[in-house]
Formats: structure tokens, C-alpha cells, sequence
């Protein structure tokens, strides 16, 4: 079964924010979403989550988990905004996981050291972080993740198509 794929992109930061789902079980995750900042005013607003909180309500999905591709310094994460609403309106016990891919902790160590932030105020910030070639559910449809350094060397993908 092929995955639906849901685009949203956000001119600011130009970053495109996606919603991969199986129409069947109607399971769905959450990639690269957007905290909103003006950096004229120094505000942050939720803009753009709400925009994919919206398209997650319209489709009746329920979302398992929010995946970032890598760490991000050009837009502020609305991952744990998102983890928070949805584990209100989806009624669990269990919220959304926030995961990334596992170099994010040499990327966690280098800013910890320029900006100098203790390593235990980092290793919580993400509930799973994936191995290379781990596999996951979205529904019917398993995920694999690939280690595809970018402009950070923790940069991932996912692909639905086991070749």
C-alpha cells in the first residue's frame, strides 16, 4: 500500500512540512514541522502547526509519531506543541513520539560544547532516536530510515518502498 502524502510548505523559513498517513488505518506521522517566529518582534506563534493540526483533524487521522530530518537551524521545531495537542484531542495515555535520527547526538555534543549547555539538558529532548536502516509502522506500511548526511551530519529520510 502506497503511503498519502499530505504537503504543507512555509514561506518564511521555506521549509516543508509533511504528513505521511495509511488511508486505511488512518496512522499518520508528522515531518519537519514549524514553530513560527517573527524576528522582527522576537514572538514565536503556532501559525503553521495549527495549519497541520487542521489537515490531521479534516482527515481524521491519529498520529504516532513526529519525525525531525535532522537538526534545525535555519526554523524553530513545533514537535513538542504538536506532541501536546494531539495526545489532548487523541485521548491516550501514550502521546505522539518526537524521533529523530541517532547522530543527533554528535550534533547534540558540538552544541553543547560551543554554547556551552550541559549534555543532561540534551538527552531528553527526543523520545526515540532511529538507527540507520530501523524500521517503523505507519499503520500498514513500514518505514525505513536512511542516514543521508546533509548540511548536518544527522540528517535522515524515510522511504515506504523496501528497495
Amino acid at each position: 500500500m502506497e503511503p498519502t502524502v499530505h504537503t504543507l510548505f512555509e514561506p518564511v523559513t521555506g521549509t516543508w512540512q509533511y504528513i505521511v498517513a495509511d488511508e486505511a488505518t488512518k496512522d499518520a506521522v508528522i515531518i519537519d514541522s514549524v514553530l513560527d517566529y517573527d524576528k522582527e518582534t522576537g514572538k514565536v506563534s503556532t501559525r503553521s502547526a495549527d495549519q497541520i493540526l487542521d489537515l490531521v483533524a479534516t482527515q481524521g487521522y491519529t498520529v504516532s509519531k513526529i519525525l525531525e530530518t535532522h537538526a534545525h537551524a535555519d526554523h524553530l521545531t513545533a514537535s513538542r506543541y504538536l506532541q501536546s495537542v494531539l495526545a489532548e484531542r487523541q485521548q491516550k495515555t501514550i502521546r505522539p513520539q518526537v524521533c529523530i535520527g541517532q547522530r543527533i547526538r554528535q550534533v547534540q555534543d558540538t552544541m553543547s560544547k560551543i554554547y556551552g549547555v550541559p549534555q543532561s539538558e540534551l538527552a531528553d529532548a527526543f523520545d526515540h532516536t532511529f538507527s540507520d536502516n530501523e524500521t517503523f509502522q505507519i499503520g500498514s506500511i513500514e518505514a525505513r530510515v536512511m542516514h543521508l548526511p546533509g548540511h548536518t551530519p544527522d540528517h535522515l529520510a524515510t522511504s515506504s518502498d523496501p528497495t
